[in-house]
């Protein structure tokens, strides 16, 4: 993919992944901390969003950047647990602790990053 061809991805990925959720444009504003209309105007290739709003959106939507730009293929991220996309952006102490749970409810050494 080029960089001409984000976004028109964008666009695309954004209102699937929106109506995948069920969520109004209205709705995902609200959930983002964006403006209504700004999603409006994402979908729709009016406006770019900005670096902050990518972030933003996809935080609400419970996936990855990469998948909101069309990097990613949709069926890969979906097979993602929000919950591991949360836990991802977690602080070094919390993201120690959800290691440490994981690798004992596997069965397995845990890793430290030190």
């Amino acid at each position: 993919m080029s960089i001409f061809d984000l976004p028109a991805s964008f666009r695309v990925q954004l209102a699937a992944q929106r109506e995948r959720r069920g969520l109004t444009q209205a709705q995902l504003g609200a959930k983002a901390g964006i403006a209504p209309g700004a999603v409006s105007h994402f979908e729709t290739g009016q406006r770019l969003p900005s670096l902050e709003s990518v972030v933003r959106l996809a935080d609400a939507l419970e996936c990855s950047v990469d998948s909101l730009l069309g990097r990613q293929s949709s069926e890969a991220s979906s097979v993602i647990d929000p919950i591991f996309v949360r836990a991802s952006r977690a602080d070094a102490q919390t993201l120690d602790a959800v290691r440490r749970v994981t690798a004992a409810l596997l069965k397995e050494e845990p890793t430290t990053t030190k």
